[in-house]
């Protein structure tokens, strides 16, 4: 698997992962027991989930911490953990369009290798192991 692909596989649970924990409110849902069970999705205890954002965040910001790659950091930060959308991040970032997708490939490409190396991907061997 290409270290670009695991960055995004990594980055699609880590965005469920803070949905989730900044929706729940701690409070019990109602099932509705009508739905098809493939409606309900799994999702691990809480603990676990904070662990997952943490390490992706952490795995993250360690991999670009060569003095150079400073903007590629800033672009992690605003983009990926942050979520500005693209217009406003190139802004943020302070590099041409241009730039900002080279650095974009870059960062999700180093980043996705250390996420394999890591352990963090794949992100159900994650979740199994404690």
């Amino acid at each position: 698997m290409k270290p670009s692909d695991v960055f995004d596989d990594c980055h699609r649970r880590y965005r469920g992962l803070r949905e989730w924990l900044a929706d729940s409110t701690g409070s019990v849902r109602s099932l509705d027991l009508e739905k098809s069970v493939d409606q309900y999705l799994w999702r691990p205890d809480r603990a676990r989930a904070c662990d997952y954002i943490a390490d992706f965040e952490r795995i993250g910001r360690r991999s670009l911490t060569r003095p150079e790659w400073r903007g590629r950091l800033k672009l992690f930060e605003v983009y990926f953990v942050r979520g500005a959308d693209y217009r406003r991040a190139i802004r943020l970032v302070g590099v041409a369009e241009g730039t900002f997708d080279y650095w974009y490939r870059e960062v999700k490409r180093t980043i996705g290798r250390e996420f394999s190396r890591t352990g963090l991907h794949p992100p159900s061997r994650y979740f199994n192991t404690r």
